[in-house]
C-alpha cells in the first residue's frame, strides 16, 4: 500500500492560538533550501490511482479500495483514468498517481466545481521514485487529466507573505479564496530521518 505521506506545515504553531509562528521552522532543514516550487493546495480528499500488474484500482489516502469515496466521485474516477493509456505510459512499471477529489459536496469544494472531479498532484513510480513536477504534469496530460495549478518559485518568506495576504484559487470558473500552498524543492529531497521535504501553508493558519 502506497499511502501518501503527511505534508508537514512549514512552521511550528503557537499552543495558545493554534496559529503558525512564521520564522519558527518545524524542521530546520527547510531553511537550507534557497527557493521552493509552489502549487495551489486543493481542499478535497486524497485519491490514489494504483496501476499494478496490468490492473487499475482506486484507493483513498488510507485504504487500497474505494471505501469512503463518494459514489459520484468514484464514477468520475473510472471515467477519467484510462487503463489503456496507463499501459502505454507504464507498460512494465507499477505507478501510483496521487490526486485530490474535489467539487461540490467535498468540504468547501463548491467554489471549485459544481461536480466532483480529480486533479493530480504527485506521481510515484516503482514504489520509490517521485517524479519531478514537469514529469508529473506530463503524465497527467497524457492521461487527459489536469495537474494542480503551479503558482511559482519563491523563498519561504515570499510564500509565507503570499499566503498570509490571501489569494484566489485558480480552479474553477468562479473566484474564491484558495486554501493555501504546497512547496517542494526542484528535485525530491529527504531529511536525515528519511522524511520527504515537502511543506504546506494554509491561509487559515495566519
Amino acid at each position: 500500500m502506497n499511502e501518501y505521506h503527511k505534508i508537514e506545515t512549514l512552521y511550528e504553531r503557537d499552543p495558545k492560538t493554534n496559529k503558525v509562528r512564521p520564522g519558527v521552522l518545524k524542521n530546520r532543514v527547510y531553511g537550507i533550501i534557497k527557493t521552493w516550487h509552489w502549487t495551489e493546495k486543493i481542499d478535497g480528499i486524497n485519491i490514489r490511482a494504483i496501476w499494478r500488474d496490468g490492473n487499475l484500482t482506486f484507493g483513498s489516502r488510507t485504504a487500497d479500495n474505494e471505501e469512503g469515496i463518494p459514489a459520484d466521485l468514484s464514477q468520475r474516477l473510472h471515467e477519467s483514468v484510462s487503463s489503456a493509456k496507463l499501459a502505454e505510459i507504464f507498460p512494465d512499471t507499477e505507478v501510483v498517481i496521487y490526486g485530490e477529489g474535489y467539487g461540490a459536496g467535498i468540504r468547501k469544494g463548491g467554489v471549485y466545481s459544481s461536480t466532483k472531479k480529480l486533479i493530480v498532484f504527485d506521481v510515484l513510480v516503482g514504489g520509490k521514485w517521485w517524479l519531478s513536477w514537469e514529469n508529473t504534469c506530463d503524465v497527467a496530460s497524457k492521461l487527459g487529466l489536469v495537474a494542480v495549478p503551479y503558482v511559482g518559485e519563491m523563498t519561504l518568506d515570499q510564500a509565507t507573505e503570499y499566503v498570509r495576504q490571501g489569494f484566489e484559487t485558480q480552479i474553477g470558473a468562479q473566484s474564491g479564496p484558495a486554501e493555501g500552498l504546497v512547496g517542494r524543492p526542484v528535485e525530491t529531497l529527504f531529511d536525515k530521518k528519511g522524511a520527504r521535504l515537502i511543506v504546506k501553508l494554509k491561509t487559515k493558519d495566519f
